[in-house]
């Protein structure tokens, strides 16, 4: 079996009639998904069509009602947040939760040191335990934050928190990461180098794109699934849904003919 047969046929994420209901709304109605290994598989549609409760029941905040989440060949449906996480699954939110009294470096470390399953990191000296500042490092330097190392979350600009809060995200050394409007609240500068730091990190982590932002999303994504009323609607390459009669009906705003 080549490689491209293995990714195609052992998905890293796979959902399989996944349903959440809310009352009388179907959140997720029966959804079949699924993320390859190294791509970023891109998740669109408008305000209300299921994007963040979907992304909620695989990180494990939610429940499905049916169906079931499939992480590696392991069913993870009923596992807690904190035992995906364990397992490789991590999340960058919407709304940055960084430690803004602490530094840079410091809240990567504290991401690192959770990683490895000490939590009570404040009962020691930390500052220079280069178990931790080492690992934190090469992170900010992945996310070119290497020289707001030492500077205060607080005092950094909107952009580089957000730059802070995916290297805390990978310092959870995540097999898939569910990326949730990294590019939120983002001018065009902050969001042109997200989109630029997302793109050097293709291939090597599968991530999962929730993005308002079309540009990023026909930039970065490798496949793209469009979400609406809890369905997917279509699932393909950025060029399959550009031209997608359906996809510009239901979303794009292009009445098709």
């Amino acid at each position: 079996m080549t490689l491209n047969e293995k990714i195609e046929k052992e998905p890293v994420l796979r959902l399989a009639g996944l349903t959440k209901r809310f009352g009388g709304i179907i959140a997720t109605d029966h959804l079949d998904f699924d993320v390859r290994a190294g791509e970023i598989h891109g998740l669109i549609g408008p305000n209300g069509a299921g994007k963040s409760t979907l992304v909620a029941q695989i990180q494990g905040n939610l429940r499905p009602d049916e169906g079931s989440i499939i992480f590696e060949g392991r069913d993870i449906t009923v596992e807690a947040p904190h035992r995906r996480a364990k397992l490789g699954v991590a999340r960058s939110f919407q709304i940055t939760s960084v430690f803004m009294g602490f530094t840079m470096l410091a809240n990567v470390m504290m991401a690192v040191q959770a990683q490895a399953g000490h939590s009570m990191w404040f009962w020691k000296n930390t500052s220079m335990d280069s178990s931790l500042i080492d690992p934190a490092m090469e992170l900010l330097e992945l996310v070119g934050l290497t020289r707001s190392a030492q500077a205060l979350a607080q005092n950094v600009s909107y952009g580089e928190r957000r730059q802070l809060e995916l290297a805390m995200a990978l310092a959870m050394k995540p097999k898939l990461l569910l990326l949730d409007e990294p590019m939120a609240g983002m001018g065009r500068q902050d969001g042109g180098r997200m989109i630029s730091l997302l793109e050097t990190l293709k291939g090597r982590y599968s991530i999962l794109l929730v993005e308002h932002d079309m540009d990023a999303v026909f930039t970065l994504s490798d496949r793209i699934s469009v979400l609406v009323a809890g369905r997917c609607i279509a699932t393909g390459s950025p060029e399959k849904i550009k031209s997608d009669a359906g996809v510009r009906d239901a979303y794009l705003g292009h009445k098709s003919t």
